[in-house]
């Protein structure tokens, strides 16, 4: 099983080495305390870096829709012939497995590995420390809510009402 995770650098293909270990999902958090740990279940099969902010911006508004982009398609083809995909989001999976015919997979399995993904991520891929990631992380963030910004009226309205009886 491969596991598909978006990070601000680019996409990540991880190959779980041991799936019996997602059976016990209430301890599988156990298993990224640790880097070392971490490499027992998971290892770095592929990496996708996005050439620029634009790029980033793009592939993010998409996967955000639950739709995968040009370039995670053939990175996604070229990668995961004959394997099981685990994603984040069901409705992304969904998509994949109608255009590419990549079965995936998403459940709490799923979400607490992505979760100890997450917790070691700078350790488990190569060259992309924190101090990448963070201005990366800003940069996306701020392109993103310039044109994804959504909110309800309702809450606007109901802001003041909330100061005063605070």
């Amino acid at each position: 099983m491969l596991v598909l995770f978006e990070t601000p650098a680019g996409f990540a293909l991880f190959k779980v080495l041991d799936e019996g270990k997602l059976d016990k999902v209430e301890d599988l958090w156990k298993e990224f305390t640790t880097s070392d740990s971490a490499r027992r279940v998971v290892e770095l099969k592929a990496f996708n870096k996005f050439e620029n902010t634009s790029d980033a911006l793009s592939a993010a508004t998409l996967i955000i829709d639950s739709k995968p982009s040009k370039g995670v398609r053939k990175f996604l083809q070229k990668h995961c012939e004959g394997e099981t995909l685990a994603v984040a989001d069901s409705k992304l999976g969904n998509a994949i497995k109608e255009k590419l015919k990549i079965d995936c997979i998403h459940n709490s399995a799923v979400m607490e590995l992505m979760r100890g993904l997450r917790n070691q991520l700078t350790e488990l891929i190569t060259g992309l420390g924190a101090q990448d990631l963070g201005p990366m992380s800003l940069g996306l963030s701020h392109s993103l809510s310039r044109y994804k910004l959504k909110f309800s009226h309702e809450k606007l309205s109901l802001m003041p009402l909330l100061f005063r009886f605070c």
